[in-house]
């Protein structure tokens, strides 16, 4: 995966000189808030976090794969105020800001400034990159099919951990798999070869996300399946890293 590369210990990509991060959910401290939780707004540690990444590996291109914002339906007050300068001072760190919207992000036209690069909700393909992004809770565009790596966020996947007092937690993962050409041809018509899939950690720290060990195969409720591309493949030859890269298998 040489012209593909996880930023170690960030839930962050590289694909070539392009910077891919997801689901940011800025604005979630207001549900928090709702339910009488009181956490101060994180999106200033978001931006310095992504500030430090660009810094450190020379990046030209920022693409954020959508839920960009948290609240759903409509746009916060906190979403209107912090969005568009968290969006311009990266833009000053950076040649270009781009955003492929995903379900979280209603609205966000309204207010993001023009300058910054919004693309259709079901994804864009980079030639030079040879990947296809996207959010992940729809279908991709048939274009996705010309990419050698196909990057979705939406599900935040992470992997929960037990010890032997009964103690339980969960790391964040990332998950890289192939993707089953003839599960993928009911959809799309004759494919010559399948691109692979990878699903990018949450960015937030505070947004929670789905423990892929705790789902079994066959369970109606297992809503891994609730992305459509997890359709189409065995999550039996997935595998599964930490954010330090360390590898941990599915049991």
């Amino acid at each position: 995966m040489k012209d593909i590369k996880f930023v170690t210990n960030a839930p962050a990509l590289l694909a070539g000189k392009t910077l891919v991060v997801a689901d940011l959910h800025i604005g979630i401290e207001q549900e928090f808030f709702r339910s009488g939780i009181r956490i101060p707004s994180q999106t200033d540690k978001i931006k310095q976090k992504i500030c430090s990444i660009i810094k450190a590996t020379g990046t030209e291109r920022l693409v954020i794969l959508g839920d960009l914002k948290h609240r759903i339906p409509g746009t916060s007050f906190q979403e209107e105020r912090e969005i568009p300068e968290f969006l311009d001072r990266l833009s000053r760190k950076i040649r270009a800001v781009e955003i492929v919207p995903g379900n979280h992000d209603c609205g966000l036209k309204s207010f993001v400034d023009r300058k910054i690069k919004i693309h259709p909700n079901r994804g864009v393909f980079l030639p030079k990159e040879k990947v296809y992004l996207m959010h992940g809770h729809s279908w991709p565009a048939g274009g996705f099919l010309r990419a050698k790596y196909v990057i979705i966020g939406h599900s935040h996947p992470q992997m929960e951990f037990k010890n032997k007092l009964g103690y339980r937690w969960r790391l964040p993962v990332w998950i890289r798999t192939e993707l089953d050409r003839k599960k993928l041809e009911k959809r799309f018509g004759a494919i010559k070869k399948a691109p692979e899939l990878i699903i990018m950690p949450a960015f937030s720290e505070i947004a929670g996300g789905k423990a892929i060990n705790a789902y079994k195969d066959g369970n109606k409720k297992d809503n891994r399946y609730a992305v459509p591309l997890l359709k189409c493949i065995d999550w039996k030859r997935a595998k599964t890293f930490l954010l330090d890269g360390t590898e941990v298998k599915l049991v």
